[in-house]
């Protein structure tokens, strides 16, 4: 099978397309499945270069949502051959075959491609993790979020509009605004001018914050009341800390929301929030995807997302 793996941990100038055998089962639960499509993410570029906190040793091949169909699934697993599907692998993903955990694999709606199943899968779950399960968001809330250009920020606005709220979004430049408005947000603004608008328009209950550094300072002193701004990561590259003097003058609350985290101590989280989301999918929603590129390209494809250049989430194609 055709892979895309990391030679050197140097970034996307590291990756390499080898053919390869597939590799045997990491144990008695996988089931293996003929990838059609596979996402790429912001920890997928911190991986081909050796900064995140799993560091497998190389040759690996990175990617951690993939969608296609099964080519073979152990007996008791709930999957046969033939079945179209969408999962999480920790690594594994950019190839023509990957073996994925029973728990952590679920029916790929009907509505969608596999290219859109691979789209939805770890940004949608984290934005119905994070807004649901971390920031107890209510019909009524106000929502904002940040980085509403990106794969995440776009699926965040996507699933709390779904929801039925106020999406107010921040993103930098016009074609992630106008992304972002597509994605159901009511209002966008761009960087430089968010803080004065939001607080000007009374607040908000949520906050959604990919970004860090400055922009979480910032969003603290934008929480109504018992607001509650979740952190999902630090694009900016700085981690914040948050003035506990206005969260308990406000009441407010910051919680982190680590989707994959959660995963590893709750199994049945991934089925809870694959059914949630197929309910929405059903509705109507979507994943905007920005762009697909062939496994071949897969080094352009990073290169896109560490660069930030392109709006929506970008999938790699395999066959």
């Amino acid at each position: 099978m055709r892979a895309l793996r990391v030679h050197e941990p140097i970034g996307p100038d590291g990756l390499r397309l080898d053919e390869v055998d597939v590799p045997p089962p990491p144990d008695d639960t996988a089931v293996r499945v003929a990838v059609h499509a596979a996402g790429v993410g912001f920890i997928d570029t911190l991986l081909v270069r050796g900064r995140y906190q799993v560091k497998p040793p190389t040759p690996f091949v990175p990617g951690l949502e993939v969608a296609g169909a099964v080519e073979s699934a152990p007996h008791g697993s709930g999957f046969s051959p033939g079945d179209c599907v969408f999962g999480h692998v920790m690594g594994g993903g950019f190839a023509e075959t990957a073996w994925v955990p029973a728990a952590r694999l679920a029916p790929l709606p009907v509505e969608l491609s596999a290219v859109e199943g691979a789209a939805a899968l770890v940004n949608h779950h984290t934005a119905i993790v994070a807004l649901t399960r971390r920031g107890r968001l209510q019909r009524r809330d106000r929502v904002l979020v940040h980085g509403a250009g990106g794969g995440l920020g776009s699926a965040v606005v996507q699933i709390a509009a779904a929801f039925g709220n106020e999406v107010l979004a921040v993103a930098g430049s016009s074609e992630r605004r106008e992304l972002a408005a597509r994605a159901g947000a009511t209002t966008v603004y761009d960087h430089e001018s968010w803080f004065e608008a939001v607080r000007a328009a009374g607040g908000v209950d949520v906050i959604v914050d990919p970004v860090g550094g400055a922009v979480f300072e910032q969003s603290v002193r934008c929480l109504r009341p018992e607001g509650r701004l979740i952190t999902v990561g630090f694009t900016s590259g700085t981690i914040p800390s948050a003035a506990a003097n206005r969260l308990l003058l406000r009441n407010a609350s910051v919680v982190g929301a680590a989707w994959r985290e959660l995963l590893d101590v709750e199994p049945g989280l991934f089925t809870d929030t694959a059914e949630r989301l197929a309910s929405l999918v059903k509705d109507g929603l979507r994943p905007l995807v920005g762009a697909t590129f062939d496994l071949a390209d897969g080094a352009t494809a990073l290169r896109l997302v560490e660069d930030r250049a392109m709006a929506g989430k970008i999938v790699l194609t395999t066959r």
